[in-house]
């Protein structure tokens, strides 16, 4: 009994399992509206329990969309400050993974300046343009070379 138990218990907790491949589409179009905003961030909520350094940088993206939709000045510099650190402490823990670069990248752009959170953008940006060549993963190639297209970071 005590295995059947387990074994749907198991069952149930793979359908909660959020997969980066959801997070990374649903980060394509988060920023458009304040209910998308949401649905992000409650999905790299989600995603934290997989552990690991690319749900952090994602679910700070989602914290520093948060602090762009909040109306309270107070409740904006919190959602950011916190953003910003989960953001660097994975690019720490995996300096050299080029998704967390474009997160990174992408939030530092996006940025008011008043943040001050603008001191990477072209060691970033460098970074992603001196390794995208290197991105054996053909679907994270891909995603990363569309941002590239579309950030006008690259066009400058």
């Amino acid at each position: 009994m005590k295995i059947l138990l387990l074994i749907v218990t198991f069952t149930f907790s793979l359908g909660d399992t959020v997969r980066v491949e959801d997070i990374r589409e649903a980060y394509k179009t988060c920023s458009e509206s304040k209910e998308k905003a949401e649905q992000f961030y409650e999905l790299t909520q989600k995603g934290l329990q997989n552990k690991g350094a690319i749900y952090q940088a994602y679910h700070g993206a989602a914290l520093a969309l948060k602090a762009s939709f909040s109306l309270n000045p107070f409740s904006k510099i919190s959602y950011f400050s916190k953003a910003k650190k989960m953001i660097d402490e994975s690019i720490l823990s995996e300096p050299d993974n080029i998704e967390l670069r474009m997160i990174r990248l992408s939030i530092q752009t996006n940025s008011p300046k008043i943040t001050g959170y603008n001191k990477n953008v072209e060691e970033d940006k460098d970074y992603i343009f001196d390794n995208i060549d290197k991105v054996e993963d053909e679907k994270l190639k891909l995603y990363i070379e569309n941002f590239i297209a579309q950030s006008s970071i690259f066009s400058d």
